[in-house]
């Protein structure tokens, strides 16, 4: 059984979103169409390329890095608009920070709105992408399938090459900040600062709560102390919980991917990537 037919999926607008319970055409739509504020801020990434850590990072600036909160706390502080609807916007305080995971292009869009997104090594990001869905799939996920979709394009959320290339395109907008996951992985004070200055935070000088904002956002940190999401099985009843904090590291060299595989995926990432910079975001 192929990837493509173990996983629900749902076509709106030409794109591919999850289908199921928690993402219906009606909130979908409603995201699509959702209206920026001007001193809104949107996420808007490729899954599992460090959507939720640019979060938790956001909120601590604009929390003085207080204790970060659950990730079921965080869906109604930081909501995700595919899951949520835009209806759930009303009630939130300015500045109200939004997730999605869309190319630039379906993104709703504002000049004034404020956007981050993030760019992570393709080799890790399928990785965390196929152990993500083996918790959200009720079915034997086989890595083969995954890794073939991923490659030809055809995941939920779209072909990963086309979305960061989407973006990159705006990487010098005054409104945009791209990261690259990589580098703040090596460098999270700079990524930190980078983000708090875009947010108009500027940090410099404070090295408490700088000091205090990283430790919260580090990995080891959110794995140990923030409580991960509750799956609902549709009905409302809670089962299980989501884990988005695995590991946060190298997914190419853990044994998933075969030596053929690395090859492919290398070739499709020179052909599609073909005539720009962006590698130098993980190389």
């Amino acid at each position: 059984m192929s990837t493509e037919a173990q996983i629900n999926r749902q076509n709106i607008r030409g794109f591919d979103f999850p289908c199921s319970p928690g993402f219906t055409r009606e909130k979908i739509e409603s995201a699509l169409d959702y209206s920026p504020k001007d001193d809104d801020i949107i996420i808007s990434t490729f899954a599992k390329t460090g959507t939720t850590w640019v979060q938790y990072i956001v909120y601590e600036i604009f929390n003085d890095g207080k204790e970060p909160p659950s990730q079921t706390e965080m869906r109604r502080i930081m909501p995700y608009m595919e899951a949520s609807g835009a209806e759930i916007v009303e009630n939130l305080p300015p500045p109200r920070v939004l997730k999605y995971h869309l190319p630039y292009n379906l993104t709703p869009h504002n000049p004034k709105t404020r956007y981050i997104t993030i760019i992570r090594n393709p080799f890790d990001v399928v990785v965390s992408y196929y152990h993500f869905l083996r918790q959200i799939t009720t079915v034997n996920l086989n890595f083969d399938d995954l890794f073939d979709a991923f490659v030809a394009g055809r995941c939920v959320f779209g072909d990963y090459f086309d979305h960061i290339l989407s973006w990159y395109e705006h990487k010098n907008d005054e409104n945009v900040l791209l990261l690259s996951f990589d580098k703040m992985k090596k460098d999270p004070r700079t990524g930190l600062l980078l983000i708090a200055k875009f947010l108009g935070r500027d940090l410099e000088g404070n090295e408490e709560l700088i000091e205090r904002i990283l430790k919260h956002t580090s990995f080891g940190y959110m794995k140990a102390n923030v409580e991960t999401m509750e799956k609902e099985d549709g009905s409302g009843k809670k089962y299980d919980r989501l884990d988005f904090f695995r590991s946060g590291g190298d997914g190419g060299k853990n044994g998933l991917m075969s030596e053929t595989q690395e090859k492919r995926l290398r070739e499709r990432m020179e052909e599609k990537l073909k005539g720009s910079d962006i590698q130098r975001l993980w190389n």
